[in-house]
């Protein structure tokens, strides 16, 4: 009964993480998704320029979407996210990690790819250019 109670409570906050970000969808022009894993090191090069970056964002049209690869857990999650904001076949087609996509919010086009090679003024350009 115990371990029924957690389950059902894990998954209800499952379910409200993908509604809040979903209603977060609707005001946002852009979708800035992070393709990680925590044993990625491009992920934790990228990381510091992220951070950077969402901070630099902030206030703006933009949501920032974490999709975690690091286990068959965090896969789920991320597939379940996914597809509650409309991505999962943008997110079928980049199956790997260590990278950020600028996705539009209303057409699901991808506009952007970001990597560790850019610093986060030249990810905020590029973003702020398509707002």
């Amino acid at each position: 009964m115990k371990q029924l109670t957690i389950l059902i409570c894990v998954f209800s906050f499952s379910i409200f993480s993908i509604t809040s970000s979903a209603q977060e969808q609707e005001h946002a022009q852009l979708m800035i998704v992070k393709f990680h894993a925590d044993w990625c090191g491009s992920c934790k090069a990228i990381a510091p320029a992220i951070k950077e970056l969402k901070a630099s964002l902030e206030g703006k049209p933009t949501l920032f979407v974490k999709l975690d690869f690091t286990n068959d857990a965090t896969k789920a999650q991320a597939k379940m996210l996914s597809k509650a904001l409309g991505i999962h076949d943008i997110v079928s087609k980049h199956n790997k990690t260590g990278f950020v996509l600028v996705i539009d919010s209303k057409t699901k086009k991808v506009h952007e790819k970001l990597t560790k090679k850019m610093n986060a003024k030249e990810m905020k350009d590029k973003i702020v250019a398509l707002l």
